[in-house]
């Protein structure tokens, strides 16, 4: 499965990327879309576009967005989960635009860091003529292992070996800036064949 097989939510996403480009701030896309245009193995194909910025990319991007806002960005805290959060919807397609992102599971504490961190390592993409960076898989990796997604995070760990080279040094950085608990890291370790 490839985005060209998606025809609709490919349109929806390039005429987003367009938008978002207007902002001249920090953002990524994440989630299923960014996984699959990284030759990550999906169970079923994405059904919605996940956007992530700094806290101070929210109310900029959000702008870009807003004839299709479903609501505005704010606070939101629900169980592992702390982020500004706001959604919209592009010919029916579901987006969630994801600022200043956190997340504390069973002992580690991660926090995203887009422009001082993932935006310098984030490969890009191109839909239809819109120029996109993704998040990397090393911080797809990290964020999966913490929310106990195996089926996600064993299949990024694949695309991971692929080019190991080029993964590992972020994902030591991850770790390094963040907590993260021994049974974490020892998922982590089993994927990578890395003591981390």
């Amino acid at each position: 499965m490839t985005l060209n097989d998606l025809p609709e939510l490919e349109k929806v996403l390039a005429a987003a990327i367009h938008r978002l480009n207007r902002a001249y701030t920090a953002w990524l896309l994440g989630g299923s879309c960014s996984l699959l245009l990284q030759d990550v193995k999906l169970d079923k194909p994405p059904r919605d576009i996940d956007l992530y910025t700094d806290a101070e990319g929210v109310h900029p991007l959000h702008e870009t967005l807003a004839s299709a806002a479903v609501d505005a960005p704010r606070l939101d805290q629900e169980g592992m989960y702390s982020s500004i959060l706001s959604h919209y919807v592009i010919n029916e397609v579901p987006i969630e635009l994801v600022g200043s992102f956190q997340i504390n599971s069973s002992g580690s504490s991660y926090r995203v860091e887009i422009e001082s961190l993932l935006y310098q390592a984030a490969p890009e993409s191109r839909i239809r003529d819109a120029a996109v960076r993704l998040m990397p898989l090393s911080h797809e990796l990290v964020f999966n292992v913490l929310r106990d997604r195996q089926d996600r995070y064993e299949a990024i760990g694949e695309a991971i070996l692929k080019d190991k080279d080029n993964h590992i040094p972020l994902l030591q950085q991850l770790i390094s800036r963040n907590r993260l608990s021994v049974e974490h890291l020892e998922i982590l370790n089993r994927l990578m064949g890395l003591q981390l």
